[in-house]
């Protein structure tokens, strides 16, 4: 039998300030996240960046934790969802697992073993389509380290990053469609990431090239839409100092009012599932920059979360590996 675990970054507990800080100093203490050595990533994130950031991080997530039961994460709250999805239309089973929080990767495979004795084979499915250190490799090593530190009766296969696979594509289009209408820019809004890191990447190929990826991500789904390319704008989020991917969302969507494009949707392709970042970062902050700069219209796209079409895209997509 055949499994599949879903990957996703994490998210804290609860929105409490002390686990919105253990939370950011897990993260932020990873080599691959912060592109300095151990010591200094983990010195730096525990001491410093996490207990300074806390407070405000905190407030962020207050905004957008779920308030109805189950109370948690919209993020945790939506890959569960998923994987139930998955598992009650294909009958296999999944499980999810976090990179940072919980469940991590041995949790979550023990309850699959738990439930599924007779499993041969689990299919790791990153829910990051574009390649990244920050994501894919370290998700990927993370898993390594805990499967290979004792023995298992299944192997492990990986999804490679599937950004440009037509049954993802068609999954942004079915979600993205209806949100369309009567605008005059098409934002797609991604993650920023390290400049060092991305130009790294990008000389080992384009399987590993962030941004190639993320603008052929763009291309597709316009092409397959039957939207105008030269309507949209790529913009970057989520950045931690002035070195990283540009430009920045929260500095550059304000400025689209006095260009003349007063009605924007704001999509986030990277972020299969919503988080702090689409409900916060876009949905909250952007909107409120580009409508106090006298913008009309701002159309907010959910992320694919458990759409059925996004249901199908992982079946497809996990088949062929």
């Amino acid at each position: 039998m055949r499994g599949i675990l879903l990957i996703n970054v994490g998210t804290p507990a609860s929105d409490s300030k002390n686990d919105v800080k253990r939370f950011i100093g897990d993260m932020l203490s990873d080599p691959l996240v912060t592109g300095k050595p151990e010591w200094r990533s983990r010195l730096l994130a525990r001491n410093i960046i996490a207990p300074l950031s806390a407070a405000s991080s905190r407030e962020k997530y207050r905004l957008v934790w779920r308030k109805e039961e189950p109370i948690t994460s919209p993020l945790q709250y939506y890959t569960r969802r998923l994987a139930q999805a998955l598992e009650e239309a294909k009958g296999i089973p999944v499980e999810v697992a976090m990179r940072y929080g919980k469940p991590d990767f041995a949790t979550a495979v023990k309850e699959m073993e738990k439930r599924y004795p007779l499993l041969h084979e689990v299919i790791v499915f990153p829910l990051y389509p574009q390649y990244a250190q920050s994501t894919t490799q370290t998700a990927i090593e993370d898993i390594a380290r805990s499967f290979y530190s004792r023995p298992h009766s299944f192997r492990l296969k990986f999804v490679d990053p599937y950004y440009n696979h037509p049954a993802y594509i068609q999954a942004l289009v079915d979600r993205a469609a209806p949100y369309l209408k009567d605008i005059d820019r098409l934002v797609f809004s991604y993650h920023s990431l390290p400049v060092p890191q991305v130009e790294a990447a990008w000389k080992k190929g384009k399987e590993y090239d962030y941004v190639f990826q993320v603008k052929e991500t763009n291309r597709l789904f316009c092409k397959k839409v039957g939207f105008d390319l030269h309507h949209t704008l790529l913009f970057y989020s989520s950045q931690r100092g002035n070195g990283w991917l540009k430009p920045y969302l929260d500095t550059n969507i304000g400025d689209l009012p006095g260009l003349g494009w007063k009605k924007v949707a704001v999509m986030a392709p990277g972020f299969p599932i919503d988080n702090m970042e689409t409900l916060y970062d876009m949905d909250i902050e952007a909107r409120k920059l580009f409508m106090e700069a006298g913008g009309e219209k701002f159309t907010f796209i959910p992320s694919l979360n458990d759409d059925e079409a996004w249901v199908e895209a992982i079946w497809k997509i996990a088949e062929g590996v």
